[in-house]
């Protein structure tokens, strides 16, 4: 029966993501939506034993953490680093805006919901920093389907989104030390996380550079099957542990494997063969699997007991992103629209908003009979879902009049 599951999922997911495509909405959008149709259809108690089985199904996490694996990866090679360089210093500020304001405004509104309690503190900072972290393979996917990977939007977003990671992992490693010991990490603590996210840059870089090239002639006279493949999962899985030792997000590794992975270093056609083949297993299988693990872990729990907090927290979590990254993104030189289309760009959530709640929920911070204590997880993943679900929506809207956004080629 469990291979039985993982046919349903891919099948209905794979069908909704057509049907999304077919009314011109990208084919993410569908994905999710089928998750939250078999969440629903679980909650309904619906006579088939595969939705009840689902959303606690082990291979529903497994498949979605190689689908972000292998969504920044291919992002990485599609990215250059020397485009990652020319927008480092506006997305800067895309992300330190995108953070800040959403930070500052989730904590503001849970310190005025929650009740007053010894966990207020870390259940409020939760909440802002839920709201303050932006989804990078939710961003990434949502810009190569609409074609806009390449543009001025684009680089800004996901260089601005790679920042976004990298502030996230600070933020994550204090809430998770105010949970934990109920005190803030203290200043030494995060100098050495600062440390830890220089070397590895540091190494990485040196690696991708120096490295690389030499691996890629190595690899060229091998004569096993697909060696340039293997060698760039290997790279690619090396950076995942080294960010993984160095306490950073894994995700961080196979974006910047794949961004050191280029004709000039491997040859025309192995990169072109590699990055099919990486294209078609994102694409085809693994990316639809992690978009629906997010709309399977919707509880819709929150929409009946808080609304009037839920619609707040969506409030807050779309006008955070708009203005905090918005503004700034029009202050570097894009246009008005294009600086709105960064703002919702940057919208997205996902998985890392599911870790930081399970991280709280397992740690027992919404053990309360409060009704807001007791449905802020339900709360926070729908937040996490719909702004998800918006994102491309809004994007095809915004950037729908700007002509200049349609080409793969726009500098900056």
């Amino acid at each position: 029966m469990e291979h039985a599951l993982h046919l349903f999922l891919l099948v209905v997911t794979r069908v909704f993501g057509e049907l999304s495509e077919r009314i011109g909405q990208p084919g993410s959008m569908g994905e999710i939506v089928a998750g939250v149709a078999i969440a629903l259809g679980a909650a309904a108690a619906l006579p088939l034993p595969l939705l009840a089985d689902l959303p606690e199904s082990p291979f529903l996490d497994v498949a979605a953490e190689f689908g972000i694996f292998f969504l920044l990866l291919l992002a990485g090679i599609e990215m250059r680093p020397s485009e990652i360089a020319e927008h480092s210093g506006g997305s800067l500020a895309v992300a330190l805006g995108g953070v800040l304001l959403p930070l500052a405004g989730g904590f503001a509104l849970a310190w005025a919901f929650l009740p007053e309690t010894s966990l207020k503190f870390a259940q409020a900072l939760l909440v802002g920093v839920a709201l303050s972290i932006s989804a990078v393979p939710v961003t990434v996917r949502i810009f190569m389907e609409l074609g806009l990977l390449h543009t001025r939007v684009g680089r800004t977003v996901v260089s601005a989104a790679i920042f976004d990671d990298v502030i996230g992992l600070l933020l994550l490693a204090v809430v998770t030390g105010v949970i934990e010991t109920g005190a803030t990490p203290d200043v030494g603590s995060m100098l050495v996380l600062l440390g830890k996210v220089g070397a590895f840059f540091v190494i990485s870089v040196a690696a991708g550079l120096l490295l690389y090239p030499w691996i890629a002639r190595a690899v060229a006279r091998l004569r096993i099957p697909a060696p340039h493949f293997s060698a760039l999962m290997a790279v690619a899985l090396a950076f995942a542990i080294l960010a993984e030792l160095l306490g950073m997000d894994f995700i961080l590794g196979p974006f910047v494997a794949g961004l050191f992975f280029d004709p000039a270093a491997v040859g025309e056609e192995p990169y072109v063969d590699v990055k099919q083949s990486i294209g078609d297993v994102t694409n085809g299988l693994l990316a639809p699997l992690f978009f629906a693990s997010i709309g399977v872990r919707v509880d819709l729990g929150a929409v009946t007991a808080v609304p009037g907090f839920l619609l707040a927290l969506l409030a807050t979590a779309f006008l955070g992103k708009l203005i905090g990254a918005g503004v700034p993104a029009r202050f570097t030189g894009l246009s008005s629209r294009e600086a709105v289309a960064v703002g919702v760009g940057m919208s997205g959530r996902g998985a890392v908003e599911l870790i930081i709640a399970s991280i709280a929920l397992e740690a027992g911070l919404f053990d309360q009979p409060d009704p807001v204590v007791a449905n802020l997880f339900s709360a926070l993943v729908i937040m996490a879902v719909v702004t998800t679900l918006v994102t491309p929506l809004g994007l095809r809207r915004v950037l729908a009049a700007v002509p200049s956004c349609g080409g793969g080629n726009q500098g900056s």
